[in-house]
C-alpha cells in the first residue's frame, strides 16, 4: 500500500509541477486519494483493521455518503460566502466528476485519521459526565441554533455552521443506541472523541496544505478574517475542522442506524450485522442516487471562477500562438514559468492567475490598475465599485467585494500567481 499511496501523490506531483492541461486542476484528488492510502497501510500495520481490505463495504458507503454531507455545508455556503472556488475545469461532466471524488474523501479523512490513532493506542480515559437532563437538553438546543442562525444571522453566525450536523445527531443517537459520543462521555471513555478531534485537527492542515499548491482549490472570503491566514484559511477557521470530524461521526451514526442496518465504519466487515440482500441493494441504491443527485446541487455562480485557458490570454499574435505551441506551451501556467511572450500578454496570464482572478476579471482589473502595482496601491471598495461599473459596461460577471479584497491583500502580500 506505501508503494501504490506514494506513486499516486508522485503523479500527481508531476501532472503538477509541469502543469500537465487539464490534469493539472486534479492534484488535490491524486494528493489527498494517495495519502489516505498511507495511512490505510499503516492502520493495517499496527494491527488495526485495514478499511481497503476489511472494510470495503463500510468504506463504499462511507464514500457514498461523504457528498451528500459535504454537500449541506455547500448549501450553507450559498447564504453565509464564507468560501470561493476557483479554477473549476471548463467541462461541466468534469466539474461533476471532480466534485464528487473530491467530497467523497471528506469523511475517510475524518475517520482514516481516527482510526490510525486507535490502532496506535491513543484510548485515554476521563471522568464520567452525566448527560441525561440538563447536558442533552443544552447540546440538543445548541444543535439546533447552529442550524438555524447561519441562515438568519449569516454575518456573525457563520461559524456556528459546523455545528449544524452534531448536535441534534448526538443528541439522537445517545437517545436511540447508535454509536454516541455523550453515551461514550457518560461512561467515561473519551477516546473516541479525542481521536476524531486530533484526527480532525491533522485533517484541516493537510486539507489546507495540499489545496493552497492546488490549480482547483477553494479560497475563503471570511468577513472580518482576511488578514491573518495559514495557507488559505483564516488562522481562527482551524478550530472548525475537529468540530467538523466530530459532526461527521454522528451523523454517519445516524445514517447507518437509519438505513443500514447498525452497521458501522468502527467494525470490520466481517463482524457486522446482515442484512437481506434485497434491502442491501435498496439502501446502496438510495444512497448512489442520493449521492450524485447531491453532487449536482447548484452552486452560486457569484462563488465559481473556471480555469483560465492560453487561448483567453490578450496580445497573443497568431504567430505567438504557434511559437509557443512549438516550445509545447499550452497553459497560462506554463506561459508565466516558461515561455516569452509581449508584455501585455505576460501581464494578463499572470493577473488571471492572480488568487483565481481568471482572464475574464483580469481584464477588467488590468483596465482599472494597470497591473500589480497599482492593484497593491488599490482600495477594495472602491476598486471594487469601478470593477462593478466596468462590468455591467461590457456585459461580464462582475466580481464580488470579497473577491476583491483576497486580491488586493495578495498583491500587497507580494503573492503573485496563486
Amino acid at each position: 500500500m506505501r508503494v501504490v499511496g506514494l506513486s499516486i501523490i508522485a503523479v500527481g506531483l508531476w501532472v503538477l509541477a509541469w502543469d500537465v492541461e487539464g490534469w493539472n486542476t486534479a492534484w488535490f484528488l491524486f494528493a489527498w486519494v494517495g495519502w489516505l492510502v498511507l495511512v490505510d497501510g499503516q492502520i493495517h500495520r499496527l494491527g488495526g483493521a485495514s478499511f481497503v481490505r476489511e472494510r470495503r463495504r463500510e468504506l463504499g458507503a462511507m464514500l457514498l455518503w461523504s457528498v451528500p454531507f459535504w454537500m449541506i455545508f455547500e448549501g450553507y455556503n450559498l447564504v453565509i460566502h464564507n468560501w470561493t472556488y476557483v479554477f473549476l475545469p471548463r467541462s461541466e461532466l468534469w466539474q461533476g466528476v471532480f466534485a464528487f471524488l473530491a467530497f467523497a474523501t471528506v469523511l475517510p479523512a475524518c475517520f482514516f485519521h481516527a482510526a490510525l490513532l486507535e490502532a496506535w493506542g491513543f484510548d485515554p480515559r476521563g471522568p464520567r459526565v452525566p448527560i441525561r437532563g440538563p447536558v442533552e437538553w443544552a447540546v440538543g438546543g445548541l444543535g439546533l441554533l447552529c442550524i438555524v442562525l447561519p441562515l438568519v444571522w449569516p454575518r456573525w453566525a457563520f461559524w456556528m455552521v459546523w455545528g449544524a450536523l452534531l448536535g441534534l445527531p448526538a443528541v439522537l443517537n445517545y437517545r436511540l443506541g447508535s454509536p454516541s459520543l455523550l453515551r461514550d462521555l457518560e461512561q467515561g471513555r473519551w477516546g473516541r472523541l479525542d481521536r476524531l478531534f486530533v484526527g480532525g485537527v491533522l485533517s484541516g492542515g493537510l486539507w489546507e496544505g495540499l489545496n493552497y499548491w492546488a490549480r482547483t482549490k477553494w479560497v475563503y472570503t471570511v468577513p472580518g478574517f482576511e488578514e491573518l491566514k495559514l495557507f488559505e484559511m483564516p488562522l481562527l477557521g482551524f478550530v472548525g475542522f475537529p468540530f467538523l470530524a466530530l459532526s461527521a461521526f454522528e451523523s454517519y451514526s445516524l445514517w447507518c442506524w437509519v438505513a443500514r442496518g447498525g452497521r458501522h465504519w468502527e467494525r470490520p466487515d466481517s463482524e457486522q450485522p446482515r442484512l437481506a440482500r434485497r434491502h442491501e441493494w435498496i439502501g446502496v441504491g438510495a444512497l448512489l442516487l442520493f449521492s450524485f443527485a447531491a453532487d449536482r446541487f447548484p452552486l452560486d455562480p457569484a462563488v465559481l471562477s473556471l480555469r483560465p485557458l492560453l487561448s483567453e490570454i490578450d496580445g497573443l499574435s497568431p504567430q505567438d500562438r504557434v511559437r509557443l505551441r512549438e516550445q509545447g506551451i499550452g497553459t497560462p501556467e506554463q506561459l508565466v514559468r516558461f515561455g516569452t511572450a509581449p508584455q501585455g500578454a505576460m501581464e494578463h496570464a499572470e493577473m488571471a492567475l492572480h488568487k483565481g482572478m481568471g482572464a475574464e476579471h483580469a481584464r477588467l482589473v488590468l483596465a482599472q490598475t494597470g497591473g500589480f502595482v497599482g492593484l497593491e496601491r488599490s482600495e477594495p471598495v472602491a476598486l471594487h465599485r469601478a470593477l462593478m461599473g466596468a462590468a455591467e459596461a461590457v456585459g461580464v460577471r462582475p466580481p464580488t467585494l470579497a473577491q476583491v479584497k483576497i486580491w488586493v491583500r495578495a498583491a500587497q502580500g507580494g503573492v503573485g500567481r496563486r
